[in-house]
């Protein structure tokens, strides 16, 4: 069987090894942005981007795949809402995106029937316009837990807690605990990064911030400023958790700056209600850190009523006139 001008019957043989309940979770993102980008049609667009899922598939020994795509008009859990030192994702505004990008996500999301066949009947595509696509991935990385492996070109979910590809390797990790490990790592192109995988991840990006979002994390730890390395210092000899909870939150306290926008914006949800403040008060932290979270997150419950508020009377008042 073709199936966007792929022969499907010569694939089968190479997914044999395919192992029975493994699911790809897919960050689709990138590879919509890789195949609108060069693809002069949406029918190519759509079978490179095919193409592409099958190679991630193969690699990873899946025998399906659960695609996150993040709509163009996403609320991305309403994230630019939090008080934080810059705003989130306030560095891409004005950027030129590929102009088959979004066809392709909403073709890919309604399954759409184009040139001589269909998406594969037996993928999972979601179409997100409130959480992000690395939300959902989050989700079903609980959900799935060990069947269920993660596959993206964005660190950011080197936090999930199930495992996880790394394409440079080409191997899944695995980890025994949800705080996992970090270490110190390099671009291509030879700058300082953080490798990890698990909520250490998180509390080293809470220092050094994430410049792709635009989320600056500490401003001062110890009165200098907070980089891929100087975070991993601080954060590579920690045991737990409920450690890296205290000391980085005191790190915050010490530098008189709030953490928990920070913290909201880097977080990726494990399921509809979670947040940071969820996450991080479930850990063992000491008494003044757990005011000044309540304290926190009372100032976010107003800041969001409010916003709801206002954006209730913009639609009242558009109705009316």
């Amino acid at each position: 069987m073709y199936l966007l001008g792929i022969d499907t019957d010569a694939l089968a043989p190479q997914f044999d090894n395919a192992v029975p309940g493994r699911v790809l979770l897919l960050d689709g993102d990138a590879d919509c942005y890789k195949a609108a980008s060069t693809a002069k049609t949406l029918d190519t667009a759509v079978r490179r981007f095919v193409k592409d899922v099958y190679e991630h598939m193969f690699m990873t020994n899946c025998s399906t795949v659960r695609i996150h795509l993040t709509a163009k008009h996403c609320r991305k859990a309403n994230r630019e809402w939090y008080p934080t030192v810059k705003p989130y994702q306030g560095n891409r505004g004005g950027k030129p995106k590929p102009p088959l990008l979004e066809p392709l996500r909403i073709a890919l999301a309604h399954r759409a029937s184009l040139e001589d066949g269909s998406i594969p009947l037996d993928w999972t595509l979601f179409y997100h316009d409130y959480w992000e696509a690395d939300d959902g991935i989050v989700m079903d990385s609980v959900y799935y837990k060990d069947n269920g492996v993660v596959w993206s070109e964005d660190k950011d979910l080197r936090l999930v807690p199930g495992p996880y590809h790394e394409i440079a390797t080409g191997r899944n990790d695995y980890i025994d605990n949800p705080f996992g490990w970090v270490k110190m790592g390099a671009t291509e192109g030879g700058a300082l990064s953080v490798k990890g995988h698990g909520t250490k991840f998180f509390w080293t990006q809470l220092l050094m911030g994430d410049s792709a979002d635009n989320v600056k994390g500490i401003t001062k730890l110890d009165g200098k400023l907070c980089g891929p390395a100087a975070a991993i210092d601080f954060v590579f000899p920690m045991q737990s958790e409920d450690e890296a909870a205290n000391k980085i939150l005191w790190a915050y306290a010490k530098n008189q700056q709030h953490f928990l926008p920070e913290a909201e914006c880097l977080w990726l949800r494990r399921h509809a209600e979670d947040s940071a403040y969820n996450y991080i008060q479930s850990l063992d932290l000491d008494k003044p850190l757990r005011t000044w979270l309540e304290q926190q997150h009372t100032v976010h419950l107003k800041l969001f009523a409010d916003k709801i508020e206002e954006a209730n009377e913009y639609n009242t008042d558009g109705e009316d006139s």
